[in-house]
């Protein structure tokens, strides 16, 4: 997947944030899916592993931690397009 391809999906994961608390299950499948789309970025895919292991919570996951994670992917997604240029 291209890099603006992946910054349109986790743009469109950010703008589908509501509420206090995100089902664990729907974490899980977002972080699965960036992970397939990061093709061979090693550093991002090495953070999203590490997201994946430290997922907190059983059953909901608060919005503010999925929101974090989500925004450091699209730091990291903005500084390899950059680095592309």
């Amino acid at each position: 997947m291209t890099d603006s391809i992946l910054q349109s999906e986790i743009d469109r994961m950010l703008e589908s944030l509501d509420g206090a608390l995100t089902s664990h299950s729907r974490v899980i499948d977002g972080l699965l899916d960036l992970r397939s789309a990061s093709g061979d970025d090693v550093k991002l895919v090495a953070v999203i592993e590490e997201s994946l292991k430290n997922i907190p919570g059983r059953s909901a996951v608060e919005t503010e931690w999925w929101k974090n994670q989500l925004t450091t992917f699209r730091l990291m997604t903005d500084e390899a397009v950059g680095a592309q240029n």
